[in-house]
C-alpha cells in the first residue's frame, strides 16, 4: 500500500510542480513495482523473496491488464 500511495505522490508532484502529464495510469503501478523492488533489495530471507514476488505479480497483471486496454483502442483505428 505504501508503494502505490509513494507513487501516486510523485505522480502528483510531477504534474503539479514539473508539469508532466501523466499519459497513463499504468505509470503509477510501474513506479510502484519498481519502489517494490527497490525495497525488497533491503529485506533478507522470506520477506525479500515475497516482497519480490508481489512486485513482480503486479508488473505481469499491470501488463496484462494494459494490453486489455490498448486492444479496443488500436481496434477502433483500423
Amino acid at each position: 500500500m505504501a508503494a502505490i500511495c509513494w507513487a501516486i505522490w510523485n505522480s502528483r508532484n510531477q504534474a503539479t510542480f514539473e508539469h508532466k502529464q501523466l499519459k497513463t495510469p499504468f505509470n503509477v503501478v510501474y513506479t510502484a513495482c519498481g519502489f517494490l523492488t527497490y525495497w525488497a533489495g533491503l529485506m533478507t530471507g522470506a520477506n525479500r523473496e515475497a516482497m519480490e514476488r508481489g512486485a513482480k505479480m503486479l508488473k505481469t497483471n499491470a501488463s496484462a491488464m494494459m494490453r486489455i486496454c490498448a486492444a479496443p483502442a488500436r481496434a477502433t483505428m483500423d
